[in-house]
């Protein structure tokens, strides 16, 4: 565990990190799961409590683990939103693949990801569209979360770009839904629009428990049993599953 005293010290290193001369006076906000540290400004003013976010770009917040002493560098946001966004990112580990969670960083996610605005407006302008379709929380929950994604998929070579993007609504174009009806129909289980794929292209739709489909003109294809799964997958790319051989019972 690291102490107050000993992540004094790591913030000063961190701080100092590429500037000469004495190390500059920083600051500590101490939180459950460790220390949101920042650099104190020469001729700032002193502050009862944790300052306002300064002008300035980039990333001049860190936090320092708790537990590890590890120094993750954070946007230019108040000391306790800070502790927030680090305890979201901590809750998250394991959650995907390495490799997969490097793209959705990538690709503008992080835990806790919120666009119920622009799903909410997609819904109302593609409602004529998606009239009939019941849209279950797990697959509006997946587009609160991953809506307006593009998301990048390894191909065969391991080179990522390689494969086919998949992309989550809201996206810019409009939604197919004939795929979505046919499927509903021929295998009695409801779906609902996520998004698209590249390759064909294809929809991607989700079902009431969660499960993620392809549909795809050559057949129709199960990517995942659940939204995490999915994305991972599409991601990483490989061989689906045909929604024919799954087990409907």
């Amino acid at each position: 565990m690291i102490s107050r005293d000993e992540a004094l010290s790591i913030a000063r290193q961190w701080a100092s990190a590429g500037r000469p001369g004495p190390a500059p006076e920083v600051e500590l906000y101490e939180f459950d799961l460790g220390y949101v540290t920042w650099r104190v400004l020469p001729g700032a003013p002193a502050t009862d409590g944790p300052p306002a976010p300064p002008p300035s770009t980039g990333f001049p917040r860190a936090v320092i683990d708790r537990e590890t002493g590890e120094v993750s560098q954070w946007r230019s946001l108040s000391a306790p939103l800070v502790a927030e966004e680090y305890a979201r990112h901590r809750a998250a580990d394991g959650r995907f693949p390495p490799e997969a969670r490097h793209v959705l960083e990538k690709a503008g996610w992080f835990p806790g990801r919120d666009v119920t605005a622009s799903v909410d407006h997609w819904m109302v302008r593609f409602a004529n569209e998606l009239v009939g379709l019941e849209c279950p929380p797990v697959a509006r929950a997946a587009m609160v979360e991953f809506g307006g994604l593009q998301l990048p998929q390894f191909g065969r070579s391991g080179r990522l770009g390689g494969g086919f993007t998949s992309y989550i609504h809201p996206t810019l174009g409009g939604v197919v839904t004939e795929a979505a009806r046919a499927f509903a129909e021929e295998y009695d289980n409801p779906v609902y629009p996520l998004g698209n794929n590249e390759d064909g292209p294809s929809e991607l739709v989700v079902d009431a428990h969660g499960r993620v489909f392809m549909l795809h003109w050559a057949d129709d294809f199960f990517v995942g049993p659940d939204i995490d799964s999915a994305i991972a997958k599409l991601i990483r790319g490989g061989d689906l599953t045909e929604a024919s051989d799954l087990d409907w019972g």
